[in-house]
């Protein structure tokens, strides 16, 4: 779960700004941890995350950042999906990626090489990567990981 969670906040921290441990929380919560925010501190202690500050509307602002480490797994997983894919859709414990023609191995590649302990396989065409997900609780979980690497808020 520990591994699951930290994957889960580099994830975040490196597709989005996240200023505080409550948004952090919050996203965490968004997708299924249950976690408070002494774990979420914990969490952001051990794996070595920054907060830097960055020009916002006028003002300088803080935001996480993910260290250089990690940033490989996540940026090709965001890259594949942010560039490629077009549509996310799940039913039971399946998910289905939608990507231009061609493209579709590109992105089963990403996420398999991610290590999401909570899917199974992938199946990539053409256009469309199967994702096969443990169980039908973690569909709705591994769907929104999906949509936030999209950048998008619904499918």
């Amino acid at each position: 779960m520990k591994e699951d969670r930290q994957r889960a906040v580099l994830t975040l921290v490196a597709t989005r700004p996240v200023h505080s441990q409550e948004e952090l929380v919050a996203l965490l919560q968004r997708q299924g941890f249950d976690v408070t925010q002494a774990t979420v501190s914990r969490d952001i202690k051990e794996l070595g995350l920054a907060k830097v500050p960055i020009r916002e509307n006028g003002g300088d602002i803080f935001k996480y950042v993910v260290p250089s480490a990690a940033v490989n797994y996540v940026s090709r997983l965001h890259r594949a999906v942010a560039e490629l894919v077009s549509s996310v859709e799940g039913s039971v414990n399946m998910i289905v990626l939608r990507t231009p023609p061609g493209s579709a191995m590109l992105v089963a590649s990403a996420i398999d090489e991610a290590g999401w302990p909570e899917v199974l396989g992938t199946m990539g065409g053409d256009d469309t990567v199967l994702t096969v997900v443990r169980s039908p609780e973690e569909m709705p979980v591994i769907k929104q990981r999906f949509l936030d690497l999209k950048g998008s808020t619904a499918a």
